[in-house]
């Protein structure tokens, strides 16, 4: 799986993402980032990617690809 599939994954968990998401993004700093938009990704993830994000996975990374660099790497 490639970084632009894990994208759509990451921003079908929004409902209305207007920003442009690439993997220097720096979600966190996304204007609908919310500890519950972090509960939807992580099930988001875990329904289409089988992996399931813990909070220190969430909280260490800072863009879109050291997410994806945390899934790959599983």
């Amino acid at each position: 799986m490639g970084i632009q599939y894990f994208i759509k994954i990451f921003k079908e968990s929004f409902d209305e993402l207007s920003e442009d998401v690439k993997p220097s993004t720096r979600f966190k700093e996304l204007e609908t980032w919310t500890s519950m938009q972090a509960l939807l990704f992580i099930a988001n993830a875990d329904d289409n990617l089988g992996f399931v994000f813990s909070a220190d996975h969430i909280r260490g990374a800072q863009t879109i690809e050291d997410l994806y660099n945390i899934y790959i790497q599983q």
